[in-house]
């Protein structure tokens, strides 16, 4: 019984001790100092952004500095708690030796993401807001993280959280969407090119499309004639943008009795 009082009275003197509270203390100023940076770096992000002053890359840079600060802070306040607790960080360090901390770090995935990820931005692989295509999936990147990437899936919407590691190889989509339109030999070249003249004239009046004109003939296949056209536009919008084009051509080809050709097998009966 009066073990058990012992251990109480410790753990309410610990509980009690100054060192406690200063740890708190410590841990609160380092939150309220992270959030201030935090809201300042975002207010200089909006006001930035509405001035059109910081391009992408910029805004990926300066993203990625707020997480580094996140864990600056923390190191920080983990190294002032433990001197608190009278716990040597020098003696530490120099107990493990630099080499072995260094080598340890070294094999560890965390350090592996965070040198990605600055690779990432110094060789300009890609910043926030482009549209890329890792593996299977297109997605616009959201968020650009020390460790981690975020990216939206274009074709429907899920977020996919990729480990800086893993990012070997990404394809980086432009504004150009190239579209064959495949109708028969026997229309008109000439009439088939007003039509999509018009088309194109109709597409540029879209809010995220650039540009788009008719290129002309793309190549000759076994049963149809491909027509190409160039629209550019955001990369995150292709597969709206496209969906349009492919209504628009076939309002258009139907207004002007043209149909598209599709395959047929003839099949002769044997007497």
């Amino acid at each position: 019984m009066n073990n058990k009082l012992e251990t109480m009275k410790n753990i309410l003197s610990k509980l009690n001790s100054n060192k406690l509270y200063i740890s708190a203390i410590i841990a609160i100023i380092g939150i309220i100092i992270y959030q201030i940076i935090k809201r300042t770096i975002n207010r200089i992000l909006e006001r930035d952004k509405k001035r059109n002053k910081l391009d992408k890359k910029g805004r990926t840079v300066v993203k990625l500095f707020t997480n580094i600060t996140k864990y600056v802070v923390i190191a920080i306040v983990g190294v002032l708690i433990l001197q608190i607790y009278g716990v040597n960080v020098n003696s530490l360090v120099a107990g493990l030796g630099l080499v072995s901390v260094v080598v340890g770090l070294a094999i560890q995935d965390p350090l592996k993401d965070i040198i990605t990820g600055v690779n990432i931005i110094t060789d300009d692989y890609f910043s926030l807001g482009d549209v890329i295509k890792v593996d299977d999936v297109e997605g616009k990147v959201i968020q650009l993280g020390v460790r981690t990437t975020k990216i939206k899936d274009i074709a429907n919407g899920n977020i996919l959280v990729i480990a800086n590691r893993n990012i070997s190889k990404i394809l980086k989509l432009s504004e150009e969407l190239y579209i064959d339109i495949p109708l028969s030999y026997e229309d008109e070249t000439e009439k088939i090119a007003k039509i999509l003249n018009k088309v194109c004239s109709n597409i540029q009046k879209y809010e995220d499309v650039y540009d788009a004109k008719y290129l002309g003939i793309g190549s000759f296949e076994d049963s149809a004639i491909n027509y190409k056209l160039q629209i550019n536009c955001k990369p995150e919008t292709k597969i709206t943008i496209r969906r349009n084009v492919y209504n628009m051509v076939k309002q258009e080809l139907d207004k002007n009795g043209i149909s598209i050709p599709y395959p047929q097998l003839t099949i002769h009966k044997a007497n």
